[in-house]
């Protein structure tokens, strides 16, 4: 069996998955899910209608808070096709302002969706209509660009399918979204970057590591990181002391399959 090209998302920066009956999560995202199929709901263009709000969230048997659309975390499968004029209709349900920005999409800069430079962002109990011809396919993601939200799991796939014949044959088609999850309000993570650049890092190197070798770095190499006021054991901001690794909102004990 050969999985489409456009199997596979990377969603970065925030997210979720859930355990209470899956509610949580589109169908396509549901662990055991066979694939996308007719009966399998999604937001098919040229209308599609979505509404950002509040939700728990619960990962590895912890809840928290999280920022969804329409109610779902990853947001639903939006799906257009090349040739289209499409019109997405948000709503934002928050108390705060808002946004989606369509990664990717070649479009009019005004639909960008991006607060400050291409739109003033969406007001609370506001809808704001993206309308815009779809000159490509392929596999791209949506997510806010407001508040730090899409941290907070305002984010979802977007799939192009091609005006013809799609060129690609395959038996199953999966959506696959990666991301991350922290219980930890981004902004607080921010703040500690903000004051220590290594706050997440716990593999830093040390004086018994230099000693011992531990770390397998000479003095000299310490020196030279030393003078770049560099740690050269922090390869990400923030790791997985406070995240949580998701597939299609599922944490590793919840093991998404499908």
């Amino acid at each position: 069996m050969r999985l489409h090209r456009r199997a596979l998302l990377g969603g970065a920066g925030g997210a979720a998955g859930a355990w209470a009956a899956q509610g949580l999560l589109p169908a396509w995202a549901q662990t055991g899910s066979r694939g996308l199929a007719p009966t399998l709901p999604t937001l098919e263009g040229p209308e599609v209608r979505l509404s950002i709000g509040h939700s728990p969230f619960t990962v590895g048997g912890r809840t928290g808070h999280a920022i969804t659309v329409n109610g779902t975390l990853p947001a639903p499968l939006v799906r257009l096709r090349e040739g289209q004029n499409v019109r997405l209709m948000v709503t934002n349900t928050l108390d705060e302002d808002t946004s989606i920005h369509w990664h990717g999409l070649l479009l009019p800069f005004q639909m960008d969706g991006v607060p400050g430079i291409s739109f003033p962002g969406i007001r609370p109990r506001e809808t704001f209509v993206y309308e815009f011809p779809v000159i490509q396919a392929g596999t791209y993601w949506y997510h806010s660009h407001s508040n730090l939200q899409e941290a907070m799991g305002h984010y979802g796939p977007l799939v192009i399918d091609p005006a013809g014949t799609d060129p690609v044959a395959y038996d199953r088609e999966h959506v696959l979204v990666l991301s991350d999850w922290s219980f930890m309000h981004p902004h607080e993570i921010l703040d500690k970057l903000k004051k220590s650049p290594g706050y997440f890092n716990q593999q830093r190197t040390t004086l018994s590591g230099l000693l011992s070798g531990e770390d397998g770095m000479s003095l000299e190499e310490r020196r030279m990181w030393g003078s770049m006021r560099m740690d050269p054991r922090d390869i990400s901001d923030v790791t997985g002391t406070t995240y949580t690794y998701l597939v299609n909102g599922h944490g590793p004990e919840e093991n998404w399959t499908g």
